[in-house]
């Protein structure tokens, strides 16, 4: 499953500590949180109001009712950040190639495509996008889909399909 967290963090004059905060959190999630596998961190390259994106891999929503992810993850593990978290959400998501999350290499981009994209995606792409349904936490969104660009794949018509964001990675994959 693939557990997604949004948000927007303004605070410029701290982004620098807040990022290497975010690397430490999730790293120690992944090795000390069982059941969570794989973790990676994006920038927004188009507008939205949550630009900052987090994609973990973990093995089903048991992983957030354990004494471990309670003691290390979710907001309470979030300090003196959570504060300063706005437009956060986090939503779990299943479906067919939601067990894993991707690896975004530098170079390479993330698609992140809202339901209502379906349909607007150029086709030679639609047929690789991967969808889920959300299946807890949150639940702010029902459906999405996620499609990984190669070094060279984006091109200026993925800016501006409604309901399509674009992400670049700001951390490799963490793995566990």
């Amino acid at each position: 499953m693939i557990y997604m967290v949004e948000m927007d963090f303004r605070d410029t004059l701290r982004e620098h500590d807040w990022h290497t905060w975010y690397l430490a959190h999730t790293t120690q999630l992944v090795r000390n949180v069982p059941g969570f596998t794989a973790t990676q961190r994006f920038r927004a390259l188009t507008p939205t109001p949550s630009p900052w994106l987090a994609l973990h891999e973990v093995a089903g929503p048991q992983v957030f009712e354990s004494a471990e992810y309670k003691a290390n993850g979710g907001p309470a593990s979030t300090g003196e950040w959570r504060e300063k978290h706005v437009n956060w959400y986090r939503n779990l998501f299943a479906g067919s190639g939601f067990d894993k999350t991707p690896d975004v290499r530098p170079g390479d981009h993330l698609l992140l495509a809202e339901a209502s994209a379906e349909g607007k995606i150029p086709h030679a792409l639609a047929g690789r996008m991967r969808w889920g349904h959300s299946v807890g936490l949150d639940r702010t969104v029902e459906r999405r889909g996620l499609l990984v660009l190669g070094h060279g794949e984006l091109t200026a018509r993925m800016f501006g399909i409604d309901g399509v964001r674009v992400f670049k990675p700001i951390t490799p994959r963490i793995t566990a």
